[in-house]
């Protein structure tokens, strides 16, 4: 059986490290957050009452705005490699592309119908620009990244609130309240007809008020400028740059973290206060993705040899049909309608749960490649993409 479509570049196995890092960061706080449900045991005593809020607080100080910041660069660099590979056959990928990510919508609207924080659907919507901005320059690339990241919409309202002191900035939240009391208190299918559309506006609510959606194209962004400049193809080269890098990031993150701490000796009003600290926080954000992302590669490169990252980098490349099955799974442990175990797991052993459901997967994906080329996943949507069933999936035996 020939595959054409199959014969492509080695794989860069840092990159499917990363990747499976940023999954790992997403589980943890998945499971912490119930995956959307958001509620917890009424009493908790001992150890947890201490435990419970200290590690809530650690799991977002470290992942929080961060793992999906990493997934949206990885998001990037894989557009840009599916573009380069097919350019280096003759093949204008464009077209082909925007289909592959209505096939990928679907699979995210499929999935959200169990999961309301499903990421697959933004992705697919938030893709589509790449296509266009495929051609522009690197500097052109460069400028329009940093205009989306910089969050020109809350700058703006800054500048409305100094000019205008009676100017209140509000945002609606509401509809996680109808959505917590949906997954603890509904059946499924009553969680599945509220995810079918208001589930969707719940999550695109918070994307937009977080400004998350101008963020994750900016992030895009980032992933093609780093495949056209071969970061990662070149990362022995780009060791001393990725050290800066990670000092660089230290220092900003720094700076940044600290700025909503000081407000209040600022006299602020409650608006200008809550503005400049999401921005700040949100450029913090930013910082210290770049700081786990340079520190973890400098951590991979010291390591490497030691064959320590290739479990993670099989984790990363199943990384589709592991993210949906998070949930999948999650859903029917905490929600409701499945163990409800909302009410009896705090975040303490909800993080328990989700590094036991993480190591799981890694012996599953360490077991799966042993036969199969692709992830289920993964071989669907790419044999959907080129509409070829015949793609080689099972392997050989040798």
């Amino acid at each position: 059986m020939t595959d054409s479509q199959s014969i492509r570049k080695p794989r860069i196995q840092v990159v499917d490290a990363i990747r499976g890092f940023a999954l790992f960061g997403i589980l943890m706080l998945h499971a912490i957050e119930h995956f959307e449900l958001c509620r917890y045991p009424e009493t908790i005593s001992g150890f947890l009452r201490w435990s419970d809020p200290a590690i809530f607080k650690a799991m977002f100080f470290i992942f929080g705005g961060k793992a999906y910041s990493m997934f949206s660069i990885m998001f990037g660099f894989s557009f840009f490699i599916q573009m380069d590979n097919q350019a280096g056959k003759g093949v204008d990928f464009r077209m082909r592309f925007i289909w592959r990510l209505v096939v990928l919508f679907v699979f995210g609207y499929l999935h959200a119908l169990m999961y309301q924080g499903d990421v697959l659907t933004v992705f697919a919507l938030l893709g589509l620009p790449l296509v266009l901005m495929y051609k522009l320059t690197n500097k052109v690339l460069i400028w329009l990244s940093v205009l989306l990241m910089i969050q020109i919409p809350t700058l703006y309202n800054i500048v409305r609130s100094y000019l205008n002191p009676e100017f209140v900035f509000q945002q609606d939240w509401s509809i996680f309240e109808r959505a917590f009391q949906t997954f603890a208190e509904g059946s499924l299918q009553e969680v599945i007809r509220f995810n079918s559309f208001s589930g969707h506006l719940a999550k695109w609510t918070f994307t937009y008020n977080t400004g998350r959606y101008l963020q994750m194209v900016g992030l895009f962004i980032v992933g093609i400028l780093l495949g056209r400049y071969k970061f990662f193809e070149n990362i022995d080269k780009n060791k001393r740059l990725v050290f800066r890098i990670f000092a660089g990031s230290i220092i900003g993150f720094a700076i940044l973290y600290f700025i909503p701490f000081v407000l209040p000796e600022l006299k602020l009003s409650d608006t200008q206060n809550g503005l400049i600290g999401s921005l700040s926080t949100s450029w913090a954000n930013l910082f210290f993705t770049s700081l786990l992302m340079s520190g973890f590669i400098l951590i991979y490169l010291a390591f490497r040899e030691r064959n320590k990252f290739n479990i993670l980098a099989s984790y990363g490349r199943m990384s589709l049909t592991n993210y949906v099955m998070q949930p999948l799974i999650g859903v029917l442990v905490f929600y409701g309608y499945g163990l409800g175990m909302y009410q009896h797991m705090g975040v303490t052993i909800s993080l328990v749960y989700g590094i036991l459901f993480f190591i799981l997967q890694l012996l599953f994906c360490k077991y799966w490649f042993r036969y199969f080329y692709y992830g289920p996943l993964e071989w669907l949507w790419r044999a959907i993409t080129f509409f070829d069933f015949g793609i080689r999936f099972k392997r050989i035996p040798t």
